[in-house]
């Protein structure tokens, strides 16, 4: 709002979304099967290929791997005096300019003038981060993909899916989005600056794994297919820490509310912090 400052920090578009699944587990299997043999193709050599039959999905699993965006804005708008300096030929002694008369700077050929500059500047930052190690990933694709928003995870969990384990901390996110939003501003006179939030969402992907067992040679392969895109993904790999307890939308955003009455800084960086270790603790 005008004439606030940075007092407040508004955050808005808090939600969970779920990416729609395309495959469901029985067409995830079918997938794997059908790269059964490819899947072992680099243990074993053309005299020891192994057959379909020799082959068995011993372990397959659906999980929600999950990221997080926050989308942040910032605008300032301010007023500051500048001198302008206007180049004049060379045998111009003075400038009248509106009855107000204005000599030529020795040797520089030209004159000063004051004026006072309107300006507005606008700013956009975003994050988007792996929700299990914070680390950036290729999740801006999904943003294209439908997406449906739920209240609370139980809605993944209900059918026995699993859900990655959130280590990212939203605290930590806002904190280095609201930083970065932050400018340094040459004004006189400040009328107006906002940071805000546009949206803290934290999305779910569903990924689905199986691991192979060829028998006769005790060897395992593990393949994974993205639910969302229908693809096999480059790397293979089954849930290392599940999320171990439900949240709804309100709790895991509730720190949103409290963020946005305390300037950026030592302050925020307490009180973000503090929510969100209680709120994402494990038992």
């Amino acid at each position: 709002m005008p004439g606030e400052g940075l007092s407040h920090i508004h955050i808005d578009g808090e939600k969970l979304l779920v990416i729609e699944d395309v495959l469901g587990m029985d067409k995830a299997r079918e997938l794997a099967n059908a790269q059964k043999i490819k899947a072992f193709g680099v243990l074993s050599g053309l005299l020891s290929r192994p057959k379909p039959e020799d082959i068995d999905i011993v372990y397959e699993e659906k999980r929600y791997d999950a990221f997080w965006r926050v989308l942040g804005t910032a605008r300032f708008e301010y007023k500051r005096r500048k001198a302008y300096k206007v180049p004049v030929d060379a045998v111009v002694q003075d400038v009248e300019i509106l009855g107000t008369n204005f000599h030529v700077l020795p040797n520089s050929k030209s004159f000063e003038i004051e004026g006072t500059e309107h300006c507005i500047e606008e700013y956009r930052e975003e994050s988007i981060v792996d929700a299990q190690t914070g680390e950036p990933g290729e999740f801006s694709k999904y943003l294209s993909y439908l997406s449906q928003q739920i209240d609370t995870t139980d809605a993944l969990t209900k059918d026995g899916s699993f859900v990655v384990a959130l280590e990212a901390k939203p605290a930590f996110l806002v904190r280095k989005v609201v930083n970065a939003l932050i400018k340094p501003i040459k004004a006189d006179n400040i009328l107006d600056e906002q940071i805000g939030i546009s949206e803290l969402a934290l999305y779910f992907v569903p990924i689905y794994t199986f691991e192979f067992l060829w028998k006769a040679k005790d060897k395992r392969v593990t393949v994974s297919f993205d639910g969302a895109t229908g693809e096999m993904r480059p790397k293979a790999n089954k849930i290392t820490q599940k999320l171990r307890k439900s949240f709804t939308n309100d709790e895991i955003f509730e720190f949103g509310k409290e963020v946005a009455n305390f300037v950026p800084g030592g302050g925020l960086a307490m009180m973000v912090g503090k929510k969100a270790i209680e709120l994402t603790k494990k038992d």
